[in-house]
């Protein structure tokens, strides 16, 4: 009786999960990036409440990586910081929203 060989190592399927793991990692990294340069920046609070919930975006990303391949230290650190980033977008939400307010109103004093 013959024993069935295993499927080799690689092949297209293992290439084609490789190559979307990688894209998904080259995303998080450039996405925690630029929420990076939008929250140091400081510049106003609406790009900061955009930067933190870019920051969410990209948690979310290496959790799934953490998932996809088992890495429980990225998913409980990515857990941590998505909720770290939540209570940002919580803390910084209400004053975009003044300065959305102030800068409405001084388009109509300038009208």
């Amino acid at each position: 009786m013959k024993r069935k060989r295993a499927a080799p190592e690689g092949g297209p399927l293992f290439e084609q999960q490789s190559m979307s793991l990688e894209v998904l990692r080259t995303v998080a990294a450039a996405i925690t990036i630029i929420a990076a340069a939008m929250v140091a920046a400081n510049w106003n609070a609406r790009i900061t409440v955009c930067g933190f919930a870019l920051f969410i975006a990209s948690s979310i990303a290496w959790i799934a990586d953490g998932i996809i391949e088992p890495k429980s230290s990225l998913i409980i650190q990515n857990a941590a910081l998505l909720l770290i980033n939540v209570l940002g977008l919580w803390r910084w939400l209400p004053r975009a929203g003044k300065e959305a307010a102030a800068s409405q109103a001084e388009d109509r004093a300038i009208r």
